[in-house]
This record gives C-alpha cells, structure tokens and sequence, in this order.
C-alpha cells in the first residue's frame, strides 16, 4: 500500500519539482528585466549607487548623526560637481580629439593604400564609401532629415527619443538613488525576514560574502580606473601619443573590466603609427612609434597590479583567469556594456553559492 503522506502531497512539495519551479521563476525575471532594460536602467543605476555609497551614508548617521538625506544630498552636489569639472576641463579635449580621428580616418585609409600598395578601398568598401560621403557631400547624410516623410521621422524619433532618454536617465537616477539610500537598511531588514529563522545564520554569511565581493569590485575597479585613465592619458600625452585624452580615458574606463583594457595597447601603437605615416616628413623612428607608447602602457599596468589593486582593491574575487575571460565574452554578448560590469561580480556570487549548497551536498551524496 503507498504511503498516503507522499501521495496527498502538493506538487510544489516535492523537492525537485520546486526547484525546478524557482530557476524558471528566476529566468523568467531575468529575461522580464533584459526586456524592460531600457525603462529599469534608472532604478538600477539609482539602487546600486544607493548600495556603493550606503556604508558612508550609515556610518555618518550613526557616527556623527547626520540625518541620511543630509549626506545623501551633499553625495549627488558633489558628483555632480565633480562630473561637471570633468565635463569642462577634458570635455572638449576629447570632443576636439575624437572630431579630429573621425576627420583623419579617411587620410589615414588613403595613406596606407599608397604606402603599402593594398587597395583598402576593396577590402572595406563600405568605409570608403562613407569617408567619401562625408569628405565630398555632408549634407547628404542629412538627406532623410530634409526629404521623405517617413525617414525623416523616424530618425527625428531615434534622436528625440535618445535625447529623451538621456535626460530622463539624468533626472530619475538621482531620484531613485535618494529614494533606495533613505530606506535601503529598512529594504535590507525586510529581506532578511523573508528567510526562515533558522537559515538566517548561514543565509546572513553567504550574503556577506556576496557583499563583499560585489562592493569591493565595484568601489575598487571604479577608483582603479579613475586613476589609470589620467596616468594612460598623461603617459601617452608625455609619449606624443594622438589622441592621448580620448586613449587614456577609454582605456582607463575598460580598466573596470579586468584585461580588456589590453586593447588600449595595440590602438595606441597603431594610432601613432598612422599619425606618423600620414606626417608630411614621416620622420619618427620606432623607437617613438612602438616603444615609448609600449613603456607608457606596461608602466601603468605594473602600478595598476603591483599597487593599486593590493591596495585599493582588496577583497579577491578568487576567480581564475580563464574563468573571467569566458564570463567577460558571455557577458559582452548577452548585455553588452552592462553585461561586462556585471559578469564578474555575478560570477563571483554564483561560484559562492555553488561553494555552499552544490559541492556540499555532492561531497556528502559521494559514495
């Protein structure tokens, strides 16, 4: 005779099945959230700057008694001071190099194609029919704006649209960073109250744990690339690098994203190659082409190994090389830039839990 307990349990009861239950819950959020990206974008940026600065905030209240909106107040004054000086002191700068690259693209095209006797223009017709374009007739790229109904709204929609969005991005995240830093240790306590008593002890550890990983990546990598953006930038300016501004801080930001700021190497030789080739005299030797842009590059890393990350970034991740790189390219292709800041702390939280319920509970099932 079967056993009437199994028999008048729920499905949901069942082990395998409510597991089973959960991950589909938990991929069908995640794939509600990729969908609704656009319009989330705000609440999360908001939430996680909420999340970075929450330490500083809380520990102002209970040090000094400052009331949290106060310190939350004073955080966005001065982001917002700090992000405009940036704006006006390497802003046009970087505008200025970034029109001149585009304007030189063209020439530098033309230069290799007569120097290396390679018809550039067939291997890449589509640049050269661009470059074409923009050097002989501007205005034809502003043509749908001018005439056809149709094109001309619908490229007055992406660019109205995209101003849109930039402006609601800049007036919602300060709004839901003041609103999840003001109850974020309320949300925090009211999480813990959903697990069960007696799984709060280990729940509360592993989430810990998860903290630590996350904040220390995040708070450590963001002040990493600050610095390694004005050292590439003042190197490369120091090397007569083209472009110094517009590669320091574009490699510094890729800096955030371990080894894929690699790729500022490569583009910083190449660029005063191409600068050097389409000189007039052509003058520069290797030595300033490869070398001082090389020394630049490899002395930043070495200061970024050796002593910022020990000292700044001192919670591990404890994730091999090889494990990053996969997750980094999983990532980039899933979510894009987003999904490269965020691979690595989600794959650090993942290999903690499969550390605590997974390979537990195997090594226990061993035989």
């Amino acid at each position: 005779m079967p056993n009437r307990r199994a028999v008048d349990r729920h499905l949901w009861e069942i082990v395998a099945v409510r597991d089973l239950l959960w991950i589909i819950g938990i991929l069908f959020l995640c794939w509600i959230c990729y969908a609704l990206r656009s319009i989330l974008t705000p609440v999360l940026l908001g939430l996680g700057f909420a999340y970075l600065f929450n330490p500083l905030i809380t520990h102002a209240h209970q040090r000094w008694g400052i009331p949290r909106l106060l310190t939350i107040s004073v955080l966005i004054v001065v982001l917002l001071l700090v992000l405009a000086l940036m704006l006006v002191w390497i802003g046009p700068t970087f505008s200025e190099q970034l029109m001149t690259l585009v304007d030189k693209i063209p020439r530098y095209v033309t230069t290799l194609t007569t120097h290396y006797n390679v018809d550039v223009h067939s291997l890449f017709p589509q640049l050269n029919d661009l470059a074409v374009t923009i050097t002989k007739d501007p205005m034809n790229i502003l043509g749908p704006l001018l005439t056809g109904t149709g094109q001309a709204f619908g490229l007055l929609g992406t660019v109205i649209g995209s101003t849109l969005n930039i402006t609601l991005v800049l007036v919602l995240v300060p709004i839901f960073f003041i609103l999840f830093a003001l109850n974020f240790e309320r949300l925090t306590s009211r999480i813990m109250t959903l697990i069960p008593p007696a799984s709060r002890p280990r729940a509360t550890d592993i989430m810990e744990r998860m903290d630590r990983a996350i904040s220390g990546f995040f708070r450590g990598r963001f002040i990493i690339g600050l610095i390694t953006a004005a050292l590439y930038a003042f190197g490369w300016a120091l090397a007569d690098v083209p472009y110094w501004a517009l590669l320091g801080i574009v490699t510094g930001v890729l800096t955030i994203i371990p080894y894929v700021s690699a790729i500022g190497w490569p583009l910083a030789v190449l660029l005063k190659y191409l600068d050097v080739l389409a000189s007039p005299d052509g003058g520069a030797g290797w030595l300033a082409i490869v070398v001082w842009p090389s020394v630049t590059y490899l002395a930043v890393q070495f200061v970024e190994s050796w002593i910022l990350t020990p000292w700044i970034q001192s919670q591990s991740l404890d994730l091999s090389v090889p494990t990053v790189m996969i997750v980094v390219l999983i990532g980039g292709a899933v979510g894009g830039f987003f999904g490269l800041l965020l691979a690595i702390p989600v794959a650090a939280c993942v290999k903690i839990l499969l550390e605590e319920y997974v390979l537990p509970a195997r090594m226990y099932s061993a035989p």
